[in-house]
């Protein structure tokens, strides 16, 4: 069943899904899925925009739906908030393992 967007003062709602982000450190690079898991093979076409302020890619499948946005640089791009959550996350999972 397909979920529908109210909007109700100028925000758009519907039910929340949960926004799942992986960080490379090493890289400095972070990826937001939108479609979760995405197969290594699920991009059909990687989307640059914005060189001049860092680089970031849209991976896009073979149906034209935007998979996820990558971000390199993403100490100086993302909210410092965002990012310190990720980060407590990847700790809270390596020491569940």
């Amino acid at each position: 069943m397909a979920s529908v967007l109210c909007q109700s003062d100028g925000v758009y709602k519907e039910p929340r899904v949960p926004l799942v982000v992986t960080y490379d450190s090493d890289a400095d690079a972070a990826y937001i899925y939108l479609q979760h898991p995405v197969t290594s093979d699920a991009s059909e076409r990687i989307v640059p925009f914005d060189p001049r302020e860092g680089m970031f890619n849209l991976d896009i499948d073979h149906d034209a739906h935007v998979l996820g946005l990558e971000i390199l640089g993403a100490r100086r791009h993302l909210p410092s908030a965002l990012l310190e959550a990720i980060l407590r996350q990847d700790q809270a999972e390596t020491e569940d393992q």
